[in-house]
């Protein structure tokens, strides 16, 4: 089902896509220069090898989500790294966009990434984010239960500019921004 959806998605989305109808300067620049960066990172190529070779040669979402990921972490450049629930991957995605970060496995992260087993937990570690800090939850629209965590999530106080890009949400807690919700077609 999942692979007749994400065309769908892909579909209704396309004028979301790319930055347009963005006018904050921060907002265009995450979109553009980070979700839809397409210049090969330095570690895709030894990163890419962790996947099966269909799966490479295709170049299906997963390989395209966990590149995101690194992206994400590479942006952020933080210093502590928080990732919850089991997805080995994932971590070594992150991890290899930022080696010197310190990885811990719960607390106060600038860096954390929440996978669908723990989403329930996503509203209560997004209060205890720091200013600079960004909260990647994986699966905002595998369920309507996951949909109305991520809603509870963007109108929370601490909450500031959210980008929900369908197969993640990626949220900011800078109060020096103005709250916004994006909508972007990755």
């Amino acid at each position: 089902m999942r692979l007749i959806r994400r065309p769908w998605v892909w579909f209704t989305r396309f004028r979301k896509r790319k930055g347009y109808g963005v006018h904050s300067p921060f907002a265009y620049s995450f979109i553009r220069g980070v979700v839809n960066e397409r210049t090969p990172f330095y570690a895709y190529h030894t990163l890419d090898r962790l996947h099966p070779w269909w799966i490479r040669t295709m170049r299906l979402y997963p390989v395209q989500c966990r590149r995101l990921l690194f992206r994400l972490a590479n942006f952020a450049e933080p210093k502590t790294v928080c990732i919850l629930g089991d997805c080995p991957l994932e971590k070594q995605y992150i991890t290899q966009a930022v080696p010197h970060a310190r990885v811990i496995k719960q607390g106060v992260a600038d860096f954390v990434f929440i996978s669908t087993d723990f989403l329930p937990s996503a509203l209560d570690i997004a209060r205890q984010m720091p200013q600079q800090g960004m909260l990647v939850v994986e699966g905002i629209h595998y369920s309507a239960s996951a949909l109305s965590l991520w809603h509870a999530l963007q109108e929370d106080a601490h909450t500031g500019i959210t980008f929900d890009l369908y197969t993640y949400g990626v949220a900011f807690f800078d109060p020096q921004r103005h709250k916004q919700h994006y909508r972007v077609n990755f």
